[in-house]
């Protein structure tokens, strides 16, 4: 949840979400909490309602349906078939406490099974994503959670479909890893669920137990636990944000930016909490977007301008040995072409490898690259923020429909990629090296027309936020292009 969503007083959300929640047919009791509407079956004993909130509960992208018609759905399962139908068809009574920390929906059979009156105990937080299950069951029973359609994200064509996708994971202090089909020995500090890119339902018990995860369809893993007579589980089911998962456990913000490398992903969170602060301030995700891009540019100055020195003077080298190189590839071929380059190389004072140096800029970039298009994925305050034309930030910005579907591209026509690309090639024509010959400038134009092409087909299906962030970086470096030239035209 954003800084800007957390200024709403926490009644105004209960309030208005608990209206939302209210008409539960199938739910004999709701229970309501700030950040939590759940409703329990009074046949079943299971929730048979359960939406999450993670900020203003007015907006249906800060809302989402875990358990309900379309959504996810709990049930008992058993190799015995006349035992789970058994189950699943028993009759509660239930009752309701208050408590200053949340509220706990007690459930009791109103027949026995098995030989004993089931209770099935559930407590939930007022202040976070969290509910407490305490079942009974006879043995031979499972519990079963289904994740349903409804928590699988609205498909992208082209390479977006990757922010489309549901996952089943495990999640400790060491990290997040994905899970296979199959049966996972789950140690007691151990969450094991579902999660997508904003979303999760997870899970912990505090014994260790053996989880069987199948898939009931495309993105619709089920996962199943044994009840053994009682099971307790710790339940999260909530937005993918940090504060809202370390107000449940600390170790679930491994559940952010987990693909990457250690230190990318420290890269990440320190982007992560200066974007929070930009959004703090100006109260608009897409400008937060554009300013975070210039913050970047400025905090990396210093390491530019010296990436840019090495540059220049790799340039230089290049125009100096040039024609000499473009001569001995004329006259010369095999082992004397080689003899000859090094040769030229030594007569001109420098090292065969020197252009390396040029590499230098590529490498302040990509780290920040990378770290600033994995947060931005992942940042959860741009769900359903609007900019300029752009109605989702989470989304591509989908200006306006094309005639007809096209492959990878899908139906849409999305401005901003073009505006990233057309920035590119912008200043490509606008930069000018006087050091380097015509040939050589020629050359590098063509690398950044390339680039530019390559990076229009990896974006252009990409989230818009993402996209904004690399044409701002393109804007701003435009407009450095330009100072230069006009500095070196005086």
């Amino acid at each position: 949840m954003s800084r800007i969503a957390r200024r709403r007083p926490w009644r105004l959300a209960l309030a208005a979400f608990t209206a939302l929640a209210a008409p539960l047919a199938t739910a004999a009791v709701p229970a309501a909490a700030a950040r939590t509407a759940i409703g329990f079956a009074a046949v079943g004993g299971l929730p048979s309602r359960w939406e999450s909130c993670a900020g203003d509960c007015r907006r249906p992208a800060e809302r989402q349906l875990l358990v309900g018609p379309g959504a996810g759905a709990f049930a008992w399962v058993a190799d015995d078939a006349g035992l789970a139908t058994a189950m699943n068809g028993l009759e509660y009574d239930a009752t309701i406490a208050e408590s200053q920390a949340g509220r706990t929906v007690e459930l009791t059979a109103r027949t026995p099974i098995g030989g004993r009156r089931l209770v099935q105990r559930y407590e939930i937080d007022h202040v976070t994503h969290r509910l407490q299950l305490r079942l009974e069951a006879p043995p031979g029973v499972r519990l079963a959670f289904a994740s349903g359609a409804s928590f699988v994200p609205a498909p992208l064509p082209g390479f977006g479909a990757a922010f489309a996708d549901v996952e089943v994971v495990r999640v400790d202090a060491a990290g997040e890893a994905s899970v296979a089909d199959g049966t996972v020995a789950m140690a007691a500090a151990g969450w094991l669920g579902a999660r997508q890119r904003f979303w999760a339902v997870l899970a912990r018990s505090p014994a260790a137990t053996q989880v069987t995860v199948r898939q009931a369809a495309a993105n619709q893993p089920v996962l199943e636990w044994p009840v053994a007579s009682t099971l307790d589980l710790e339940v999260y089911g909530g937005p993918v944000e940090r504060r809202a998962l370390r107000a449940v456990a600390p170790e679930l913000d491994q559940l952010l930016f987990a693909a990457l490398w250690a230190p990318l992903r420290w890269l990440c969170f320190g982007l992560y909490f200066l974007l929070d602060a930009i959004l703090a301030l100006v109260g608009n995700a897409g400008l937060a977007i554009v300013l975070l891009s210039l913050a970047v540019k400025l905090i990396l100055a210093p390491l530019t301008h010296i990436a840019d020195g090495w540059q220049a003077e790799v340039n230089r080298t290049r125009s100096r040995l040039q024609p000499r190189l473009e001569e001995i590839r004329r006259s010369a071929r095999g082992e004397e072409a080689h003899n000859l380059t090094l040769a030229a190389y030594r007569e001109a004072g420098v090292h065969p490898l020197y252009t390396l140096k040029s590499l230098a800029g590529f490498s302040i970039q990509v780290p920040m690259f990378i770290a600033a298009f994995d947060m931005l994925a992942e940042y959860f305050p741009l769900a359903g923020r609007d900019f300029l034309w752009i109605d989702d930030l989470a989304a591509p910005d989908r200006l306006a429909p094309l005639p007809v579907a096209l492959p990878f591209f899908g139906a849409d026509f999305n401005l901003m990629p073009a505006l990233m690309t057309a920035l590119t090639i912008v200043s490509a024509l606008v930069q000018r090296d006087q050091s380097l010959t015509p040939a050589l400038q020629w050359g590098q134009r063509r690398q950044l027309y390339l680039m530019a092409a390559g990076f229009f087909l990896l974006f252009y299906t990409f989230p818009s936020g993402m996209v904004l962030y690399w044409t701002a970086n393109n804007g701003w470096h435009l407009l450095k292009v330009l100072l230069l030239q006009a500095r070196v035209a005086r």
